[in-house]
């Protein structure tokens, strides 16, 4: 193949790897435009979605469920499933994770003031059905969590709001 050859061949195929085109600028394969792709979603789910904050030790699913409760807060118990689907205004990712994440909080007698079949975590039972089951916020979150005098409040990094 003589060198006129191997330029047509370049120019239908593309370049196999990093260079310059005829301009002069620089030319990265299809393939490095998506390498370290999966790594950095893989790193932002981990550390934005995963890992509980160093500051309340909860993940951002719990401190929207909580801030959910508290809009809906009138003292009374609320339906899990009504609960869920407040919280699906400010959490983008479904029921089902936004579910499992209230029946953990619910389990640990903390926060959440849960009545109903909420499961055992130590014989692995699990929860009932959202609509079967009530929560609100228990008298230790309202007078800690949601004081302005404990808790520093800001802005949402993800809203703004």
């Amino acid at each position: 193949m003589d060198e006129n050859e191997h330029e047509e061949e370049n120019e239908l195929n593309g370049p196999e790897e990093e260079g310059t085109d005829r301009d002069g600028e620089k030319v990265i394969p299809v393939a490095g435009l998506y390498k370290d792709w999966f790594l950095d979603y893989a790193s932002y789910v981990i550390l934005e979605r995963a890992v509980p904050a160093i500051n309340d030790g909860l993940k951002p699913v719990q401190r929207r469920i909580l801030h959910s409760m508290k809009d809906l807060d009138d003292g009374r118990y609320n339906k899990v499933a009504n609960i869920i689907g407040h919280t699906m205004k400010y959490h983008p990712h479904g029921d089902a994770s936004i579910g499992d994440a209230l029946v953990q909080l619910g389990q640990k007698d903390l926060l959440i003031d849960a009545q109903g079949n909420w499961g055992n975590t130590l014989t692995g039972d699990g929860a009932a059905a959202p609509r079967y089951i009530e929560a609100r916020l228990s008298k230790f979150a309202l007078e800690v969590v949601f004081n302005a005098k404990t808790t520093e409040w800001g802005l949402s990094a993800r809203t703004g709001r």
